[in-house]
């Protein structure tokens, strides 16, 4: 009888943790979305201002998981505030990113960037195609080279 009480409070742990897991993702998730609300309502300027500095800061957090958030928040946040904003401020944040230790981020990254070639122009990746930085470099042809490969596939 003690084996299948503790059993089943191990179950419950486990649930709970599941539980609080699932809300502390959902909790972050409304926040990127919040983000890109604000950038939406106040304007792209007000947002450089007042959020995305903020946002941008929080790549170096310790913990993975706000890292990712921070991938989340450019995601969604990108589209909104266009394309020089996009190249200056938030691809060198993805492509520092690139070399996380955590897999999980890196990969979050790869998924970033390709939501990212509709916003970003041409002209913005080939500048950082010649960047002093080699993940910089690597990532702008990446990308360049999805595009090439678009319009082949469409001609």
């Amino acid at each position: 009888v003690a084996d299948s009480i503790e059993k089943g409070t191990e179950h419950e742990d486990e649930y709970m943790i599941s539980e609080k897991e699932l809300l502390v993702y959902s909790i972050r998730e409304a926040a990127a979305n919040n983000l890109k609300r604000f950038a939406e309502e106040f304007g792209p300027e007000w947002a450089m201002q007042h959020l995305v500095p903020q946002v941008l800061d929080m790549v170096t957090n310790p913990h993975y998981l706000h890292r990712m958030m921070v991938l989340r928040a450019i995601s969604l946040m990108a589209p909104v505030m266009g394309s020089e904003i996009t190249c200056s401020k938030f691809l060198p944040v993805v492509a520092e990113a690139s070399k996380d230790r955590v897999p999980n981020v890196k990969f979050n990254v790869a998924k970033l960037l390709q939501s990212l070639i509709p916003i970003v122009d041409q002209s913005c990746l080939v500048d950082l195609s010649e960047d002093p930085d080699v993940d910089v470099r690597y990532f702008a042809n990446q990308a360049l080279r999805s595009i090439d490969d678009a319009a082949a596939a469409q001609s």
